[in-house]
């Protein structure tokens, strides 16, 4: 299990650690919504890392309240802990939050100091985090972005995870669900393009994903959002923003699934959406 802070770099090592892109990823805090499973294959055996939503304080509102539960909640019935901690940011609430349930736990925790590849006057609290205890086995620096010193981690990682049988196929890289990978970037793309003004309180519902006989898909998507302003926001002057939001996700998941894509998509208004989503 990954686990930390809201947007310390945790989808981002899920990635690199399973070698594609299975938890889209974002600079904005509570990115991740759902606990997301990357499978790492190995000659030494199969690693599952479960990406959990970050601890995140100062709001009260539905979906955070969730994120904060689902962390409590992935951490029963895990092998291991990787707590990825972000040097480039001080240590606050939200850490001392994310510590106190580590050293409450049983469970091996591994402790990663990430962004190695940032230069040491932009990690200016790399020296706090080294003198973090929660209990864990080792502390180990390494960059996610960068791919770099991934190995150690993933030593120390098969060198306390117990033996067992493999949950997966050798070529299953995540158990995430076509149609929820396929919400989940653009979701993505939605965050990206909205900077600063996002509203958190948007989500992504396929309704239709249609293969068609020339090898083409059709996808049929709708953003939700709870007010009419933010839907104003999402589709931009003359629609400039949504037509930038399906540019980018219709050539991404064109990439991915080495096809054509036709990607239709419409905002959508709910003040409750959050409570019937989730």
């Amino acid at each position: 299990m990954l686990a930390g802070r809201s947007n310390v770099g945790k989808s981002t090592l899920l990635n690199a650690l399973v070698g594609t892109k299975v938890a889209i990823v974002t600079p904005k805090p509570q990115t991740t919504r759902h606990p997301v499973r990357g499978i790492l294959h190995d000659p030494r055996g199969q690693i599952v890392f479960v990406d959990t939503p970050g601890v995140f304080l100062g709001r009260k509102d539905f979906i955070s309240k969730r994120l904060n539960e689902f962390v409590k909640e992935t951490l029963e019935g895990v092998d291991a802990i990787v707590y990825v901690m972000d040097p480039t940011r001080a240590p606050g609430l939200e850490e001392e939050m994310v510590q106190t349930l580590l050293r409450a736990t049983r469970i091996p925790i591994v402790a990663v100091i990430n962004k190695s590849d940032l230069h040491r006057k932009d990690r200016p609290f790399a020296k706090a985090f080294a003198d973090v205890d929660v209990g864990q086995v080792a502390t180990l620096e390494l960059s996610a972005l960068k791919m770099k010193d991934l190995n150690r981690l993933i030593d120390v990682l098969f060198s306390i995870v117990p033996e067992g049988e493999a949950h997966y196929p050798d070529q299953q890289l995540t158990d995430i669900r076509h149609k929820d990978w396929v919400e989940e970037l653009i979701r993505e793309k939605v965050f990206l393009a909205l900077e600063q003004e996002l509203p958190y309180s948007t989500k992504v519902v396929v309704e239709d994903i249609e293969e068609r006989e020339d090898g083409s898909r059709f996808i049929q998507a709708n953003i939700w959002t709870t007010d009419e302003r933010y839907k104003r926001m999402i589709i931009g002057a003359h629609g400039a923003k949504i037509k930038d939001i399906g540019t980018k996700a219709r050539k991404e998941l064109e990439t991915a699934l080495q096809a054509k894509i036709f990607l239709e998509m419409n905002v959508k208004v709910d003040p409750r959406w959050q409570e019937r989503f989730h």
